[in-house]
């Protein structure tokens, strides 16, 4: 009776370590597709920013482009995930749409105007840019708290 627990124990305890090392991959794998770089009518983008690893590697990557969107909660602190993002040229070309896999995105653009909307909850939010090739231009588009589902809480510091 005792060799059958010990047995059942190990038994349960690799379970737990397989699980657990399954949940790892999946979350580095949606890391990795999340913060994939991708290209629509010769603009570059990626999105992600999900986790601090992720944040931190979009940070580094700055460098590499012009315009940076960041979708929060106003007031909360909270990151907005998944907004329907619109970027038109200033005669009104569709150049990308992309909903976002995290509260960040970035693009390479050329340098020029552009109107990028971004809609969460049905609720969109609409903006004129102007873009220089050589430098990062950051915008901030907030909805009200209470379009609570589709946020990540801010993360401890």
């Amino acid at each position: 009776m005792c060799a059958s627990w010990r047995v059942r124990r190990a038994s349960l305890a690799l379970s737990g370590v397989v699980a657990l090392g399954c949940a790892l991959l999946v979350s580095v794998a949606r890391a990795q597709i999340a913060d994939r770089v991708r290209e629509t009518n010769g603009i570059i983008f990626v999105s992600g920013g999900i986790g601090a690893d992720s944040r931190e590697q979009l940070a580094a990557r700055e460098k590499s482009y012009n315009y940076k969107l960041i979708t929060t909660l106003e007031g909360s602190g909270k990151f907005v995930t998944a907004a329907q993002v619109t970027l038109t040229s200033a005669t009104g070309a569709k150049l990308v749409e992309h909903v976002t896999e995290g509260p960040i995105l970035l693009m390479g653009l050329p340098a020029g105007a552009y109107v990028i909307s971004a809609t969460f909850r049905g609720m969109t939010r609409t903006r004129k840019i102007q873009v220089r090739a050589e430098r990062l231009l950051t915008e901030y588009m907030r909805w009200p708290a209470d379009a609570e589902d589709g946020v990540l809480p801010p993360e401890p510091k």
